[in-house]
Formats: C-alpha cells, sequence, structure tokens
C-alpha cells in the first residue's frame, strides 16, 4: 500500500480504538436480498453498451455552523470505475444536474488517495481537458435518454449531498436502470441518494454499504473542520429499510446486491469496479433479479 494511503488508514484505525475502545472484528459481508437469475434457456449476450456517470456540479457546500467548503466529486471514485468500464469495452457518458462542468472536491487531489503521482496526474488531465467530461448532459437529457444506458455509476464526495440528494431526475433514473434489473452503482456518500427516494421502490430493502459514521467523523474533524448538515448516512439508510454494513474504517469494501454494487470510501473502487462488472455481465447475459433462485423466472 502506498505510504499515504497507508497513514491514512492508520489514522482511521486510531480514530476507531480511540472511540470504541474495542477492537473491530471484521466479520462476513451481509448476504444480498436478491440474486442473479438466469433464462432456462441460453440467450444471446447483449452487445456492451454505454454507461452513465452522474457526476457532482456543486463548488460549495455549507456545514452545520453555516461556514462554507470547497466540495465536489471524488476524483479517483470517478476516474478509477471509469477506467476499468472503458478498459472493459464500454463507453461512458456524463451527465450533471444542469450540464455544467463537474465540480471537483480538493480533498480528492490529496496523494494519500492514490496510488501513485502518475495516476492523479492521469485523472486531473482527464477532468481537465476531456471533452465529454467538459460538456455533459444534463439530468433532463440523461432521463429522456435513459433506455440508451446499460447501467448507472454516482461517484461520491461531499458534492453528491448539495445537488444530487434530492435530485428528482437522479431518483428516477436509479428507479428505471433498479426496474429493468439494470446496474446501479453507488459510490462513498452517493448511496445517501437512495434515503430520499419514495419508498418502495426497486431498490427498496436492498444489502448497501456506505461513508461509516466513523469515516464521517474523521471527515468532519481533520479534513472539512465542522459536520456536515446531512451525516450518520449508514443509519439513515436503515431508518429506511435498507440492510447497511460497513467494513474497518479506511478499508477496501464493496456490497453487491444482484444489480445495485455499493461502496464505502475512496479505497474501495477497485473492488467496487469488479464488482459492478460482473453485474453488468450477468444483465447482458439476460439476469433478473427475484428474492432467491429457488423463485424461478418470474
Amino acid at each position: 500500500m502506498p505510504g499515504g494511503a497507508a497513514r491514512t488508514t492508520a489514522l482511521f484505525a486510531g480514530l476507531a480504538v480511540l472511540l470504541t475502545g474495542w477492537a473491530l472484528v471484521a466479520c462476513g459481508a451481509a448476504a444480498p436480498t436478491l440474486h442473479p437469475v438466469f433464462p432456462e434457456r441460453p440467450v444471446a449476450e447483449k452487445p456492451k453498451g454505454k454507461i452513465l456517470f452522474v457526476l457532482s456540479a456543486a463548488r460549495e457546500q455549507t456545514l452545520a455552523d453555516s461556514s462554507k467548503r470547497a466540495t465536489g466529486t471524488f476524483l479517483g471514485e470517478l476516474y478509477e470505475p471509469y477506467l476499468a468500464l472503458t478498459g472493459a469495452g464500454h463507453e461512458v457518458v456524463f451527465a450533471t444536474d444542469a450540464g455544467a462542468a463537474p465540480a471537483i472536491d480538493p480533498e480528492s487531489l490529496d496523494e494519500r488517495y492514490w496510488q501513485d503521482e502518475a495516476r492523479r496526474a492521469q485523472a486531473r488531465r482527464f477532468i481537465e481537458r476531456a471533452p465529454q467530461v467538459r460538456a455533459p448532459l444534463s439530468l433532463k437529457e440523461a432521463r429522456a435518454a435513459a433506455d440508451s444506458f446499460d447501467g448507472i455509476v454516482v461517484p461520491g464526495g461531499q458534492g453528491v449531498m448539495v445537488d444530487l440528494l434530492d435530485n428528482a431526475d437522479l431518483h428516477a433514473l436509479l428507479a428505471h436502470f433498479g426496474a429493468k434489473h439494470q446496474p446501479v452503482g453507488l459510490i462513498c456518500h452517493a448511496p445517501a441518494v437512495l434515503t430520499r427516494m419514495r419508498q418502495p421502490n426497486p431498490l427498496s430493502g436492498r444489502t448497501v454499504t456506505s461513508v461509516s459514521s466513523l469515516e464521517e467523523l474523521y471527515i468532519e474533524t481533520f479534513v472539512m473542520g465542522a459536520e456536515a448538515q446531512v451525516r450518520d448516512i449508514g443509519e439513515q439508510l436503515e431508518d429506511h429499510g435498507y440492510e447497511h454494513e460497513a467494513a474497518f474504517p479506511g478499508g477496501a469494501h464493496a456490497q453487491r446486491d444482484c444489480n445495485l454494487v455499493t461502496s464505502q470510501n475512496p479505497f474501495s473502487t477497485d473492488r467496487f469496479s469488479a464488482l459492478y462488472l460482473e453485474a453488468l455481465a450477468d444483465y447482458r447475459r439476460g439476469a433478473r433479479c427475484v428474492e432467491d433462485a429457488r423463485d424461478g423466472h418470474r
């Protein structure tokens, strides 16, 4: 593990011990609530299609004490899944609320979130120069073209809590992909959007992960300097009927519940990308999401 990431993980670990006074024991991942079931007769695999990435364009966040900070999408949570999906032959299309260029959270540029300086520099060049990023679709345009996409990914970052949390177009897109058994990917803070969607919806009751309460506390204490207006995301997910789990702070953790893939933090992007590609491959082979494989093809 790179030195910066190792230091961050150590800080998370120390904070956990100081706050709880007991060692957190890793346990098995919670069981998914839905399972992919394939047609009895093999069907032609769908060709590789387009994946919609929804990014925050919010450049400022107001904290609970009324102070303000620069915010946006977390760059690594955008770039690493983008590389994984395009590397596997899928096209990625970007969208923001009003079609504005996305904002990048300055914190996400810190070296501790990156494997090496070359990858960080590559990501910065991409976000600054790529035409498809600088001129994204609006969410209304993306919603009108929803049938042209095979899935959706929402990277994390505090910006999500500003312009995407209560966004009706994003809610409609997530429900659309969920109902069609297409992959839905929500990273770090992005699972909070599930708590604002009308219940029930095609994603209700699923097993999920997100930024943990200890990680939120770390961010507020050492990065933001004050509490966020929207916090305790894991508890909120549980209050809305989701099965929430979180791994040790700063560790890599992602959760797949059939076509819904969620991840915990910036160190989980590799695991998230692998699970999302699995869900995408299952969808292309005709999988449907059901409560139990014995239920068959309902």
